[in-house]
């Protein structure tokens, strides 16, 4: 397969250029084309401020316009999401430094339904079938949060930003009845103030807020997403300056296209509010519309990983399973 620009090798069915054509402006026009989306979710009036997209038509998939009139599946009392407890240590992205690694007993995950990236190869897109997902009140949460077996709650997805006004709620009224940790694990596209009330959370409960910083080159995050990343990172910078202990990143290293000049870039990014603050590289497996892709070549992760490791004292490859070693 030849990049349809340039004529150099592409490596997905998916994507018809190539990484360093990917790179470039006229990445955005193929954009289009894999995110249909980007040219309608701003051609009516906003229903949602929740998420960068500032949409009019929900591609979360969790508010509609529905005879001219907006309509929500889910508010800050009832949400869609799939929870279960996961023994400690559990295989979040955190688990290599996080405290709660050193307990017994269990996570709380809390998955969320709907998601205001439209990331290619996400790796958890059953998200996206909303209506699959079960309805469940924050009573019903809150009752569930206080075994005392429970240490910490994780919340993730898709990406929590679309319910934030849920599962900031659920989190509150937890710590009002016990201790526990609060953990996010996002995309960082949402509105700041939530963030930041989100961050709060974490930081008042010895929690996490782990960024998925998915590509440094705005242009290469838009066709691998959608969206751009400006909001994510001005959030992680916002979120710095008042909780900086809360921090900590991820880079999905998608195989040629985020590359170690990406992850560079992305450290240093991160090294100039702290080289301290915890960066994971993840290994790469094929799935969504990036099925035909290979797990990332061992030697791409060791050049991010050298990459990473000029900016930051603490990097750390995860998933690493899936190529034996680096």
């Amino acid at each position: 397969m030849k990049c349809e620009v340039c004529g150099c090798r592409i490596y997905s069915g998916t994507i018809p250029i190539c990484p360093e054509c990917a790179k470039t402006e006229v990445a955005l026009d193929y954009a289009r084309l894999l995110h249909p989306e980007i040219d309608t979710m701003r051609k009516g009036k906003t229903i949602c401020r929740l998420c960068s997209n500032e949409c009019s038509t929900g591609v979360c998939g969790l508010r509609r316009v529905v005879d001219g009139k907006r309509k929500s599946l889910v508010s800050s009392k009832k949400a869609i999401l799939h929870a279960y407890e996961d023994p400690l240590p559990t295989n979040c992205c955190n688990s290599w430094f996080c405290a709660a690694s050193e307990f017994s007993g269990t996570n709380l995950a809390v998955f969320y339904y709907g998601c205001g990236f439209d990331c290619l190869y996400c790796q958890n897109w059953e998200h996206k079938l909303v209506e699959h997902g079960k309805v469940v009140e924050i009573d019903e949460m809150v009752e569930s949060a206080m075994n005392p077996r429970i240490k910490c709650i994780c919340h993730f997805g898709g990406s929590p930003e679309p319910q934030l006004p849920f599962a900031i709620r659920f989190s509150e009224e937890v710590l009002k009845r016990r201790d526990v940790m609060v953990c996010w694990e996002w995309n960082g596209g949402a509105h700041t103030k939530l963030a930041l009330k989100a961050a709060k959370l974490s930081y008042e409960s010895r929690g996490t807020v782990k960024f998925d910083l998915k590509a440094w080159n705005d242009n290469l995050h838009v066709l691998l997403t959608g969206r751009s990343n400006r909001r994510t990172l001005e959030n992680f910078v916002r979120i710095y300056e008042e909780y900086p202990d809360v921090l900590s990143a991820t880079t999905l290293l998608v195989p040629y296209y985020v590359d170690e000049d990406e992850v560079e870039n992305i450290a240093r990014f991160i090294a100039s509010l702290s080289e301290h603050i915890p960066y994971s590289l993840l290994v790469f497996h094929p799935d969504y519309r990036l099925n035909d892709m290979p797990v990332t070549p061992r030697e791409q992760v060791r050049r991010c990983y050298n990459a990473a490791r000029k900016h930051l004292k603490r990097v750390h490859v995860g998933n690493v399973y899936l190529i034996g070693y680096f």
